[in-house]
């Protein structure tokens, strides 16, 4: 975090709530596209957004910056939780297809056979995962978080988020590795 960051959030930790604005201006796209990943709606998404900056205005004392846990961490934590609440309501399982909202047949840009069965294979893989899983994984490849603020989110060791990561891209060819890192780079 950097000063100016520390420095709002200590304002608003004593009720100045005006400079929560910069906050929300500094992470609300982040949090609505990790939401609208994983409920595949912009309604619902937009919605879980503001419920997660409003329970994070509400809960902004509660942020403790010298626990080591950035202010990122700690908002996609509260996204997190958001979400699991949502599908713990809709009590439906997703499928990476939907996790991304692509379906492999509209794909344009994979030109060739070849690298449309690699994709394929690639989300064959996924759905295979537990959730849990899939979603180190997304975060640390899609999301571009750290470990130490996956593992802030999660509520896993470092280690043990690398570990995940580590062994869930070894049980997979190098193709559908470098597929995977493809797909990233256009989502």
């Amino acid at each position: 975090m950097d000063n100016r960051e520390i420095a709002f959030i200590e304002d608003c930790q004593k009720w100045n709530k005006e400079n929560f604005a910069y906050l929300y201006d500094m992470y609300s796209e982040k949090i609505y596209n990790y939401i609208f990943s994983k409920t595949f709606d912009r309604e619902m998404a937009e919605d879980l957004t503001s419920e997660t900056f409003f329970k994070a205005l509400d809960k902004i004392k509660s942020f403790k910056m010298w626990e080591k846990a950035s202010f990122q961490a700690w908002i996609y934590r509260i996204a997190h939780n958001k979400i699991i609440d949502f599908y713990r309501k809709k009590k439906e399982d997703v499928t990476l297809e939907d996790y991304l909202d692509i379906k492999v047949e509209e794909i344009d840009f994979w030109a060739n056979f070849d690298n449309k069965q690699k994709l394929k294979e690639v989300f064959k893989y996924f759905n295979t995962l537990k959730t849990e899983q899939r979603d180190i994984l997304i975060m640390r490849i899609w999301d571009g978080l750290s470990y130490k603020e996956i593992s802030q989110i999660s509520w896993k060791s470092v280690s043990n988020c690398k570990k995940i990561v580590s062994r869930t891209l070894s049980k997979v060819n190098g193709d559908i590795v470098l597929a995977l890192l493809l797909l990233a780079k256009f989502f």
